[in-house]
């Protein structure tokens, strides 16, 4: 979820670059790309929400801090912040508000 999530970042700066014939040449593509890999990195979310609950109330195991969250939180957080982003870059505010309340979540986490 955060290298989709890093690829979407790519894929603004793109899309927010200034106009260039090869820019202006892929700029329709890399915008149907990028929302078509944030769509996959909010659909990772609930699976990864099953998957939690999976694992601490089907078979108990304790919910303490281990290192390895990290590789929970960083996504989340990088997914707010493509959100925000993206949806800046390619004038979406549905985007921009569902970044701003994933960050929420993510600083929760």
């Amino acid at each position: 979820m955060g290298a989709v999530a890093i690829t979407v970042v790519a894929g603004a700066r793109i899309v927010e670059r200034v106009s260039a014939p090869m820019v202006d040449a892929v700029r329709g593509l890399v915008v149907g790309m990028s929302v078509v890999f944030w769509c996959l990195a909010t659909w990772l979310i609930p699976v990864r929400i099953v998957a939690g609950v999976w694992r601490h109330h089907d078979h108990r195991v304790p919910l303490i801090y281990e290192p390895t969250w990290w590789s929970i939180v960083f996504p989340l957080g990088m997914h707010a912040v493509v959100g925000m982003y993206f949806g800046r870059a390619d004038d979406l505010p549905i985007m921009e508000w569902i970044g701003r309340a994933w960050l929420w979540g993510a600083l929760t986490a």
